[in-house]
C-alpha cells in the first residue's frame, strides 16, 4: 500500500528526483511554489508517495488555510508525478491519489484539488476513481510540443510552408537576434510584456513580476532565457523560454507592430527552438494552444511550428462535503480560490 511522508529532500535533489519523472514540469519546480508564493496566502508542501520504503511519486502542494478553522484549500497542479515511463500504469496513479485523499481530506479535514498531467484513457480511469468527482469547469490544458531529437532540417521542413517563407523573410532582411540569461535582457521582455497586455487588455496566466522572482531563485542552468530580436540597433520585441529537466515552454511573447511586419516573431521563436536543441533539451513545449480559448492568431502561429499536439485533464475534487468545503467549492467554480 502507498504512503505519504513529508519532503526530506532538499531544494536540488528535488528537482533531481523530480526530472526524473517523465511528467515532471515547470509547475512542480521547487523554485516555480516558492516564486508563486512569497507574497500571498499560500503556503507550500511537498510530499514523496513511497511503496515500502521506494519513492514512487513527488507532489507539490500550495496550501490556503482558513485561518482558525482548520479547514481550507490545497491545489496541486500537474502533479502528483508518478509516470518514471512514457508508458505508466494507471492503477498506480490511482493509488497515489487515493493516498492523497486520506492524507489531505479523511485526516487534515482539507479541500483537494488536482491537476494530474494524464490524457487519453488514463483520464477515464481517474474521472472514476473512489472519493474525487470532476471539477466545473473541467478546464484541460491543452498544447503542442516539438521533439528538439530530431535534426534540424528536419525540424525546419515540419514547419507550416507560410510559416517557413515568413522566417526566411525576416532571416534574409537582417534582422539579429540575441539570448540570455541576464537580468537585463529578461527585464527588458518583461515590461514590454506588461506594457503590451495594458494597451490592448489582454489576459494570461503569466505574471511578470512571479517569474523575476523565479529567475533570482533559479541555478544557473535553469534560469529563464530571454531572446530578443532587433533591425539595425532597434528592439523589436522578445520571448521567454523556461528550462526544466529534459523539456522548456514557450511562456511570453512580446513583439512590437514593426516587429511583426518584419516577421521577428517567426526568428525569435525559430532561433529559441535551434538553442534550446543546442543546449541539449529534448521537448520545446509551445506553451497552451487550447482552439477555442487561445486567441486565434497565437493560436495559428504556434500551429505553423508542426508541433505534436497533447491534451491533459482538467482538475478532480476531493472533499468531505461540509459547509466549508460547499463555500470553497463554489469560489472555485467562479475561479476565485484556484491559484
Amino acid at each position: 500500500m502507498m504512503h505519504i511522508c513529508e519532503n526530506t529532500l532538499d531544494r536540488m535533489a528535488w528537482n533531481r528526483l523530480a526530472a526524473s519523472f517523465v511528467d515532471f514540469s515547470l509547475l512542480q519546480m521547487w523554485e516555480y511554489a516558492e516564486a508563486k508564493s512569497v507574497d500571498g496566502p499560500w503556503s507550500v508542501h511537498r510530499l514523496m508517495v513511497k511503496s515500502g520504503s521506494v519513492v514512487v511519486g513527488l507532489c507539490q502542494c500550495r496550501v490556503r488555510r482558513i485561518p482558525l478553522l482548520g479547514a481550507g484549500l490545497v491545489w496541486v497542479n500537474r502533479g502528483p508525478l508518478w509516470r518514471t515511463q512514457e508508458v505508466g500504469d494507471s492503477r498506480n496513479l490511482l493509488e497515489i491519489l487515493q493516498a492523497l485523499r486520506r492524507y489531505w481530506v479523511d485526516e487534515r479535514n482539507m479541500y483537494l484539488r488536482v491537476a494530474p498531467p494524464i490524457s487519453g484513457a488514463e483520464r477515464e480511469s481517474v474521472l472514476s476513481s473512489p472519493g474525487f468527482s470532476p471539477a466545473r469547469p473541467l478546464g484541460e490544458w491543452v498544447s503542442a510540443r516539438l521533439d528538439l531529437s530530431l535534426p534540424l532540417d528536419a525540424l525546419r521542413a515540419n514547419l507550416d510552408r507560410k510559416w517557413r517563407n515568413c522566417l526566411r523573410r525576416a532571416e534574409q532582411s537582417g534582422l539579429r537576434c540575441q539570448d540570455g540569461t541576464d537580468g537585463t535582457s529578461l527585464s527588458q521582455v518583461l515590461e514590454e510584456y506588461s506594457a503590451l497586455r495594458r494597451r490592448k487588455e489582454l489576459g494570461s496566466s503569466a505574471d511578470s513580476g512571479m517569474l523575476l522572482r523565479l529567475q533570482e531563485r533559479l541555478r544557473s542552468e535553469d534560469k529563464l532565457r530571454a531572446f530578443v530580436a532587433s533591425d539595425h540597433g532597434v528592439p523589436l520585441g522578445g520571448i521567454v523560454i523556461a528550462r526544466y529537466g529534459l523539456s522548456c515552454e514557450y511562456l511570453v511573447c512580446a513583439v512590437s507592430d514593426k516587429g511583426k511586419a518584419l516577421n521577428a516573431g517567426n526568428l525569435l521563436l525559430w532561433s529559441a527552438v535551434s538553442r534550446m536543441k543546442d543546449l541539449g533539451v529534448r521537448w520545446f513545449d509551445l506553451g497552451g494552444m487550447h482552439p477555442e480559448r487561445t486567441p486565434a492568431g497565437i493560436f495559428h502561429f504556434k500551429r505553423g511550428l508542426g508541433g505534436q499536439s497533447y491534451a491533459l485533464m482538467g482538475s478532480i475534487d476531493a472533499h468531505r462535503g461540509g459547509l466549508w468545503d460547499r463555500l470553497i467549492n463554489w469560489r472555485l467554480n467562479r475561479g476565485r480560490g484556484d491559484a
